[in-house]
């Protein structure tokens, strides 16, 4: 490996390595990466000038090979994104967005061509791909794309503000949408640096390096930020959510529509334990039995819905799940707990259960509850007067 560009590209094999294992990690970890994309495309015009050059090495093979990887990545949509694109069709920001997106696909593939033609064939793919990325606007797609997501008035909305308001704040299909804007930047960064290098120079082609390090940490720490404010809001958005499923099932039966709750909790925050408590009358006599304080509640991880006059859901939550003192609960409720009403019971404990949300029910309801939570980690036993439940709370 006498080619200092050989050694060069050797070098940083490694570190492209780390960067797709993390594409393998998911999206959950590389929407929150920062820092990290660099070694990918500071490979671009090292590996450019070897091909150019008829230096086909295993790890210049290897880092095309990588390039085409993030490529075929991007070309896979989920509905959910399909949904999103339709989206910002709809708000008209597609003129800027998705001419930029093609732009930058375009550029990366005519910057691949070069690497995959025939040696006789190079400095015509060269040109070829000189002429488009000067005809495609350059690194202007770039920039858009930095202030689409920075927010800049250039562009106008957020892109990622669009995306979290279109998806009700679904933490999951913002990390995908995150992800996929990574590959694109990530491809045109490549396409940019090859262009440099060719046009300008080595010395052009490490300032922008530079500069576009900087910017996609900017817009990596942009979309941390949003991505951590999805996590934290879910017990708002989720109230909102189950509401506004409630309203659109006030018919349907109950036990189908609590297990239909509670499968769309899962799948949306799916990092969160879950738990639905059903309460409902027995008639008006029971009714009365049961009085105005038939459920107590010791806590603060949960919200409530009501489906009518007549029923009632508790939702509580846990992201950090801890197993439930099972027989001191049970040894509690059949000594001095067994006779007490739900506030009673509550009571009780509450202060053996220090951490714990607790929730008591009077046996002149009928309830019925579904949960999510480990097996361990969720109590719900029917007692002598009330019927009750216990979990971790939310940290």
């Amino acid at each position: 490996m006498s080619n200092p560009l050989e050694r060069v590209v050797a070098q940083k094999k490694e570190a492209i390595e780390a960067v797709m294992e993390m594409f393998e990690r998911g999206a959950e970890v590389l929407a929150s990466a920062v820092g990290e994309m660099s070694p990918l495309f500071e490979a671009a015009a090292p590996v450019l000038k070897l091909v150019l050059n008829n230096v086909e090495s295993k790890e210049v093979i290897y880092v095309k090979d990588q390039f085409l990887v993030v490529r075929s990545k991007l070309d896979v949509l989920s509905s959910q994104l399909q949904d999103i694109d339709s989206e910002i069709r709809r708000r008209r920001l597609d003129t800027q967005f998705f001419s930029v997106e093609e732009n930058l696909r375009n550029q990366f593939r005519k910057y691949i061509d070069i690497l995959e033609a025939k040696p006789e064939y190079k400095e015509v793919k060269k040109r070829l791909f000189l002429e488009h990325f000067f005809i495609t606007g350059g690194e202007k797609n770039l920039c858009v794309l930095y202030d689409a997501v920075l927010g800049n008035s250039t562009f106008g909305e957020p892109i990622l503000d669009v995306v979290e308001q279109y998806e009700a704040r679904n933490r999951r299909v913002l990390e995908d949408f995150c992800v996929r804007l990574k590959e694109l930047l990530c491809l045109g960064i490549i396409a940019l640096l090859g262009y440099c290098f060719l046009t300008l120079g080595e010395e052009a082609e490490q300032a922008k390096i530079q500069e576009w390090s900087t910017k996609i940490q900017e817009i990596e720490m942009k979309m941390k930020e949003k991505i951590k404010k999805c996590v934290h809001s879910f017990p708002e958005q989720a109230e909102l959510d189950i509401k506004r499923l409630v309203k659109e099932r006030e018919d349907g039966n109950l036990q189908e529509t609590a297990k239909e709750l509670l499968d769309f909790l899962v799948k949306k925050y799916d990092w969160v334990s879950w738990s639905i408590r059903v309460v409902s009358n027995l008639g008006k006599i029971r009714n009365l039995r049961a009085g105005q304080n038939f459920q107590c509640v010791a806590g603060q991880s949960y919200f409530e819905v009501s489906q009518g006059n007549d029923v009632n859901l508790v939702v509580s939550f846990c992201s950090a799940p801890q197993p439930v003192p099972n027989e001191s609960i049970k040894q509690m409720m059949e000594g001095p707990a067994r006779k007490g009403d739900a506030k009673a019971v509550v009571e009780l404990l509450e202060e053996q259960l220090a951490g714990f949300l607790v929730h008591a029910i009077s046996r002149h309801k009928e309830s019925f509850a579904v949960s999510s939570f480990p097996e361990e980690c969720h109590y719900w036993d029917k007692h002598k007067n009330v019927n009750v439940c216990v979990h971790a709370e939310e940290i």
